[in-house]
């Protein structure tokens, strides 16, 4: 199987449009239908232009947070 998902991880304070652009050229490139973005938090431009990827492409950018993950973890080890 060639099941993978790229996913990058920004250490600023907001996740940009441009960031996301770029990651899209990279999901495209790579024909992948999924990938992964992790940042401390995005801004509106990047979000929307996520939708928009999914609305012309059908392919997915989920966007987390470090803390979502952090507390999905925290949440599976109190289980």
């Amino acid at each position: 199987m060639d099941v993978w998902y790229p996913v990058p991880v920004k250490q600023k304070d907001r996740v940009s449009r441009s960031d996301i652009d770029r990651f899209e050229a990279v999901i495209t490139r790579a024909e992948r239908q999924k990938g992964f973005f992790v940042g401390s938090g995005y801004s509106s431009d990047a979000l929307t232009e996520i939708d928009g990827f999914f609305r012309r492409s059908h392919r997915v950018i989920v966007p987390l947070t470090v803390r979502e993950i952090l507390d999905e973890q925290i949440a599976m080890k109190l289980a």
